[in-house]
């Protein structure tokens, strides 16, 4: 018994990388597929789903609640597009060795904002228009999820035509926005939610250097003042919210005169920029609480909120050819016969994919991102910030509260100081009142500001990205998972960070990442450099805690311990390719950086390697091309 024990810890050490020996990244894992049994096919068009339909969504939910009522094996949908502007959305629930087949089906949904002064952090899953919950061996696959752009468009390509600065009166100043698509926008004449607005390139395929403009981001805010001057030209207000509508006091909106004639200035005459009506939304596909769930085939041409979200004790998934990307003119042709095509500015109106919790092993297989809004993969597991209250009663301080926490009776918590030190400490919760959470035992003193407090049920760990495309995507790669690894994977024109290894809190926003160590990037191919932060690195490791605390020296191997990058291309690097402002054991090798065409006096730090704060690193094998 001792032998085996003491083999099965070393082979528990050898897959995170330990030993001395070089990070292995994600450890083999295996997600289940549907188990063969006896039930039934049903078709969704027995129970009334049709394309003269506008409540598909019912149709689609009445076969599922009969195939759980029956055992079915699978429940089908039919080509075709159908509505679904009915709530609350599909709901898978509940499945086990289950196929929900879409067979090439396009879901339209349009569903009305609501406003509840909710926080920027706010999830409800139940919300989605695809929502899979508590599901076990399941696949879901073969559809396309659209919004109604005719009636309700999330966005649009709009033109600067007219720009006036007003410095005796700054709150007088404006910018007019052509919508360059549109004779008259089906939104005119009411006024319309500005959210979000970023500088476009003229092919609209790509984003621009000349910057963004964020008005709030939650469902049902408002934004930025604006009225209509002809059915396709909008004049906006940038830094005076629109009075009389949903302005979320929870949300970042910089208002003031000063800040309104400073953004107008920041408008480019004749530039071309993408306008958003939200972020924040319900989302394509939620998944909740799931064991060995696959997700194939699956378009995401565009959606209200994230394309797709995991939370809840999700563990074992594979996705498999997600494509968040806006249609082309052929597959909207196929899709709405008749209707005239305009170029779509958007996929996700927020995140690609989000992970807010989960209890790991995922696998992403040949995925895309394109003009999705926000980070296109952001990986983490929420955590809070809370004091002292008492032997056995913690107090959560951070400013987004319980809600954002969620912890739960009979959860096992561990408690960590201000720089993510161990205090050895667990405890099993007893009860949450309010932001007040009680534990079954008595805590140790509190050093610092505050303890960091982590829910351990869960553990986004074990993750394998293989053969995706980052493109022409709206901002950053978040990877907080230990036992990572990212391959043949391609960044091209990304607006933020390509990958950004991390852990990150605040007292009044996120708290996110439980470390990240043995991770591994390996044939890789980085073109160009961040558009919107063109000094930023390609790949990055950083360790964020409140600026104005005073939190001690982070472990350096808490964030990128363990880090193997090979075989990997950058091309025209504007900023570094590597920058760690931490990590332990870093090894880079037997990879090219392609100088060829870059202006060092412009870009002094292109193609750098900076890795001066990690502790232990083997930089190896690397070519440089001018």
């Amino acid at each position: 018994m001792e032998m085996k024990a003491l083999a099965l810890i070393l082979a528990v050490m050898l897959a995170n990388g330990a030993c001395g020996g070089e990070p292995t990244g994600c450890p083999a894992f295996t997600v289940e597929r549907p188990r063969p049994h006896g039930g039934t096919v049903l078709s969704a068009k027995d129970f009334g789903l049709s394309e003269d339909s506008d409540k598909n969504a019912t149709a689609i939910n009445r076969a599922l609640a009969e195939a759980k009522r029956v055992g079915a094996r699978s429940v089908e949908l039919a080509p075709g597009t159908y509505r679904c502007f009915d709530e609350p959305g599909i709901k898978i629930e509940g499945f086990r060795d289950f196929r929900f087949e879409g067979r090439g089906a396009v879901l339209v949904f349009r569903r009305p904002a609501e406003y509840r002064g909710q926080p920027q952090s706010e999830l409800i899953l139940d919300k989605g228009n695809v929502l899979v919950r508590g599901c076990e061996r399941t696949e879901v696959r073969d559809f396309t999820v659209d919004w109604d752009w005719e009636a309700d468009p999330l966005g649009a390509f709009v033109r600067c035509t007219a720009r006036h600065e007003d410095v005796a009166a700054p709150e007088k100043s404006y910018v007019e926005l052509t919508f360059v698509d549109w004779e008259k926008y089906p939104k005119y004449p009411e006024p319309v939610p500005v959210q979000k607005m970023m500088a476009m390139a003229e092919d609209r395929a790509h984003f621009r250097a000349g910057g963004g403009f964020s008005f709030g981001q939650t469902e049902g805010h408002f934004g930025a003042r604006n009225e209509w001057v002809r059915p396709n030209v909008l004049r906006v207000w940038p830094g005076i919210p629109m009075e009389g509508r949903n302005q979320n006091p929870m949300v970042r909106f910089a208002a003031s005169p000063q800040n309104n004639l400073r953004r107008v200035r920041q408008f480019e005459q004749g530039g071309l920029y993408r306008l958003q009506h939200c972020y924040y939304g319900k989302n394509a596909l939620n998944l909740d609480g799931n064991r060995h769930l696959a997700v194939r085939n699956v378009n995401v041409w565009s959606t209200f909120g994230m394309a797709m979200v995991t939370d809840g004790k999700s563990e074992f998934t594979e996705v498999e050819n997600l494509r968040v990307k806006p249609p082309t003119a052929e597959a909207f042709a196929a899709a709405y016969p008749g209707v005239k095509f305009r170029p779509r500015p958007v996929s996700s109106t927020s995140d690609g994919f989000h992970i807010a919790r989960s209890k790991g092993y995922f696998r992403l297989l040949n995925c895309l991102w394109t003009l999705n809004n926000d980070d296109s993969i952001n990986f983490h597991d929420r955590f809070t910030i809370a004091v002292r209250g008492g032997d056995k009663v913690l107090d959560i301080v951070n400013r987004r509260g319980a809600e954002y926490f969620r912890v739960a009776p009979g959860a096992e918590i561990e408690l960590r100081y201000p720089n993510f030190g161990e205090t050895g400490f667990r405890a099993k919760v007893t009860r949450v009142v309010g932001n007040r959470v009680y534990v079954d035992r008595a805590m140790p003193p509190q050093k610092g500001q505050c303890f960091l407090v982590w829910d351990r049920t869960y553990g986004t760990d074990n993750v394998h990205v293989k053969g995706c495309v980052f493109e022409d995507s709206g901002f950053r790669n978040i990877f907080s998972p230990s036992n990572l690894t990212i391959e043949d994977c391609t960044f091209r024109r990304v607006n933020g960070y390509p990958i950004r290894f991390i852990a990150d809190y605040r007292s009044d926003l996120w708290c996110e990442g439980m470390g990240a160590t043995n991770l591994v990037v390996r044939n890789c191919r980085f073109e160009g450099g961040p558009v919107l932060q063109p000094k930023w690195a390609a790949i990055s490791a950083v360790c964020v805690t409140p600026t104005d605390w005073d939190v001690g020296k982070v472990d350096p191997g808490f964030v990128a311990g363990d880090v193997l990058i090979e075989g990997c291309t950058f091309v025209k690097p504007t900023g570094p390719a590597l920058d760690f402002s931490t990590g332990r054991n870093v090894i880079f090798r037997n990879s090219t950086i392609d100088l060829a065409g870059i202006d060092p006096a412009k870009w002094p730090e292109a193609g750098k390697v900076k890795l001066e704060a990690v502790a232990g690193s083997r930089v190896e094998g690397i070519r440089h091309q001018r």
